[in-house]
């Protein structure tokens, strides 16, 4: 090796020690450091494109180098401005709404005791579900939700596995046992636990199928995963879980897919073939009080009555409610926490139900919008299961005060009590984890370099 070349070794190692230095103090700005690797990268190959450029017009190393840096602009402007791009965000909105149905929760349940139960046990247990479900939220908030990608396996396993033995060590009632009873009179609600865990652990179980693209292998391993499951509710007899599962299953097959006409017969094959197998097995006279809505005169004292009595309080609650004092002979008085809806309306009147529906739709639209906004694939597969279970439940819920609805085990979202609520507010807090590190992942594919001067 001749001088010559020495020194232009030592030249071009020199060059990078400088490009190493200034990508540090970019760096040393953006407090995403999660984002560093991808920023380097980016930023790194800018700089070499420019190098390269003035070095072919004559430039030396050094010249080109510096003049490259100069280009880019000072190090601690741009990594304040690269941190605005890239950090972590909160979406206050639909925080604010979360927070809102939680004291909705609190204040119904208040009321509910106060009028109705000599104990406080009714608002005790919704204070002890709403403070759980609080912190599960916090922490799948924080929580890095690739990490489910790499657990995804086992959490498809342990729920299969809670299906399964759940009917076979429990009592049923009416065809159907969903829950698994824990130590200190928890239990866990395995159908619903189900419905909304399983489909992030498919999803995280499909992911490394993307780099292949959309495949039969692909194809087939997502409609074996989603068939278990499916078998194993039906043996429980939840219809109502077992609809909603079928439901998003096949939305996220058309999301990740997009052969949407493909999903849409296939709805219909499976709609027509659920029909057919709830015709022939059905023991519960399920299909009767679906159809009880559409002639509630039938049967106003048995199937009806629930309806009956809805509609006869929504008539009478004008527009400002019969007040916090609720009657003891209130025909809905030990229900009135499973609809919410309801018990707002008899209590506050129709102005609180007109706001109540105008919150609703808000909140339902707000995750909607959310979306769009998530580029990571396992994410915007986490923000649309979440958000399509949400916005079933939530429609469902107000479609109830209405009375011309079928009256099912659908709980309305995070007021109330039970596991359900725990999982609700822990699904919340894993969609706004998604939207928090929204702009801190999958970089490399869309990262963008402010012009000197933007933000």
């Amino acid at each position: 090796m001749n001088l010559k070349e020495v020194i232009e070794q030592g030249k071009q190692k020199e060059e990078k020690q400088q490009i190493q230095i200034y990508l540090d103090q970019i760096c040393s700005q953006v407090k995403a450091s999660e984002v560093h690797s991808d920023l380097r990268e980016e930023l790194g190959n800018h700089l070499e494109e420019m190098i390269y450029d003035k070095e072919q017009e004559g430039f030396t190393s050094e010249e080109a180098a510096a003049y490259a840096i100069e280009q880019m602009g000072d190090p601690a402007d741009l990594g304040r401005r690269m941190h605005k791009i890239h950090r972590h965000r909160m979406h206050w909105g639909l925080l604010t709404g979360v927070i809102g149905m939680a004291m909705i929760s609190l204040v119904l349940s208040w009321i509910y005791t106060n009028s109705l139960l000599s104990l406080g046990y009714e608002y005790s247990s919704v204070l002890l579900y709403t403070s759980i479900g609080m912190i599960a939220m916090l922490f799948f908030l924080f929580f890095d939700y690739r990490k489910w990608i790499k657990s995804a396996w086992w959490v498809y396993v342990l729920i299969n596995v809670l299906l399964w033995i759940t009917p076979v060590i429990a009592d049923s009632y009416g065809g159907m046992n969903r829950f698994f009873s824990l130590p200190f009179g928890f239990s866990i609600d395995v159908t619903t636990s189900a419905l909304w865990i399983l489909p992030l652990a498919i999803g995280g179980i499909i992911i490394p199928h993307f780099r292949s693209g959309v495949n039969v292998r692909m194809i087939f391993t997502y409609i074996g995963l989603v068939a278990l499951p499916m078998v194993l509710i039906y043996q429980i007899s939840d219809w109502v879980r077992l609809s909603l599962f079928g439901c998003i299953s096949l939305l996220l097959f058309g999301w990740i897919t997009r052969k949407w006409l493909y999903t849409l017969i296939t709805a219909c094959f499976c709609g027509a073939a659920a029909t057919l197998l709830l015709l022939i097995t059905d023991q519960y006279s399920r299909f009767e009080r679906l159809s009880i809505v559409f002639n509630l005169d039938q049967d106003p004292k048995g199937m009806g009555f629930m309806n009956n009595a809805i509609i006869d309080i929504v008539k009478t609650a004008g527009w400002w409610g019969n007040g916090t004092s609720i009657p003891t002979g209130s025909t809905l008085k030990y229900f009135y926490l499973s609809y919410p809806g309801v018990m707002l309306i008899d209590v506050f009147g129709w102005s609180a139900c007109a706001l109540f529906f105008v919150g609703i739709v808000w909140f339902v639209s707000t995750l909607f919008k959310i979306l769009p906004r998530i580029q990571d694939k396992f994410g915007s597969i986490i923000v649309l299961s979440v958000t399509v279970t949400l916005a079933l439940q939530l429609s469902y819920s107000a479609a109830i005060i209405t009375g011309m609805v079928p009256i099912m085990s659908i709980k309305f979202p995070v007021i109330g009590y039970g596991s359900h609520v725990i999982l609700e507010y822990a699904m919340i807090g894993l969609l706004l984890g998604v939207y928090r590190r929204k702009d801190t992942v999958s970089l490399s594919l869309n990262t963008t370099v402010p012009a000197r001067g933007t933000v």
